[in-house]
């Protein structure tokens, strides 16, 4: 039906000799699915042909070719060169070449045409500025005003009236609108995990972890027993040459340490959930402590036995975190008593 405007004589107008509001707005929109229509369809055969010339050419020719290309200046001057309708060919090229290699969802496609209006914007805010400065100085000179309707939108700015900008906002809403009634491209349900799958996970990771160190100790006491002795505790540090054996040791030792750094963020996180920054900078003396704590337990004939162990704790002060300047430091967060241990032996390992 919009097309079918583009058909609309103005002597149809109520008001002889001036066409009505209606069919002037039905034929500007007619014209624009117009253009818009021609620049689609000389995108299209522009990328057509190009992926034509691709096939043609040699790969690494190719490849020398397009570098060769983007030696000389590129600017957004040359790829914008007017705020015309047209002007959006380049863009249209690129959407269609995201759509057709990379299978982009609506919603992702939103996403890059909201960065493209906002870089083309950029393009023109200079142009515009001056434009407008020389339009006020004639105002004041002649006393006449401009002819040009501004846009109504209270938010809007005059870079919004111009041609390129109003045919990518059609183009964004378009996208956006296909977006709402599109299906999400990813399946929400694997992006979680339920709290006891995730406690799961970290006895599972425990798991491999113990099982890793007892064979790496059983093959290290073979080692030993057949070098008499020579082996030296720390494999890792062991001077060249070194003996297929010790290198085997060494990998391991490397092996086992990844594991264990796992294991100890996992579980580090499900007593502490806080941003990762947190454990990204633990250091030993500042802000990750060993501390000793008083725990009770209870006894048969319903006394306490207090006895002293230690857990390790982090301690941040205001410079450790993102709001400390607002809350100062804050009060230490304990890891499990059960987590001493682990944390123990990988220190000394």
């Amino acid at each position: 039906n919009r097309e079918d405007n583009m058909n609309i004589d103005s002597s149809s107008s109520p008001n002889v000799g001036s066409p009505s509001s209606l069919a002037q707005s039905s034929l500007k929109t007619a014209s624009a699915i117009t253009i818009r229509k021609q620049i689609w369809e000389r995108a299209r055969d522009k990328l057509t042909n190009y992926s034509g010339r691709i096939g043609d050419l040699d790969g690494e020719k190719y490849v020398a070719m397009q570098k060769e290309g983007m030696k000389s200046n590129i600017s957004l001057y040359d790829i914008f060169p007017d705020s015309r309708t047209e002007s959006t060919a380049p863009i249209l090229q690129y959407v269609i070449w995201m759509r057709s290699q990379r299978q982009i969802s609506p919603n992702y496609e939103a996403n890059i045409l909201r960065g493209l209006i906002k870089l083309v914007k950029f393009r023109f805010a200079s142009e515009l500025s001056t434009s407008i400065s020389s339009r006020n100085n004639s105002v004041n000179t002649t006393g006449r005003q401009s002819s040009a309707v501004p846009s109504t939108s209270k938010k809007s700015t005059p870079l919004d009236d111009l041609p390129i900008i109003a045919e990518l906002r059609n183009i964004h809403r378009e996208a956006g609108s296909k977006g709402k009634k599109a299906p999400r491209s990813s399946d929400e349900g694997k992006k979680w995990l339920e709290w006891t799958e995730y406690l799961e996970v970290i006895d599972m990771l425990k798991a491999d972890l113990l099982k890793m160190i007892e064979n790496y100790e059983c093959q290290l006491e073979v080692a030993l027993n057949k070098s008499g002795n020579d082996v030296p505790d720390n494999v890792q540090n062991t001077p060249k040459p070194v003996s297929p054996n010790v290198k085997s040791l060494q990998k391991q030792r490397k092996e086992i340490a990844v594991i264990f750094q796992h294991y100890l963020i996992l579980a580090f996180f499900s007593c502490v959930p806080d941003r990762q920054r947190t454990f990204r900078e633990l250091e030993l003396g500042r802000n990750f402590l060993r501390v000793e704590t008083t725990i009770s337990n209870e006894r048969e004939n319903n006394g306490r036995d207090d006895s002293s162990s230690f857990i390790w704790v982090i301690k941040h002060t205001a410079d450790d975190y993102k709001t400390g300047g607002a809350y100062g430091e804050r009060p230490p967060l304990p890891l499990h008593p059960s987590l001493t241990p682990a944390i123990d032996d990988f220190l000394d390992r």
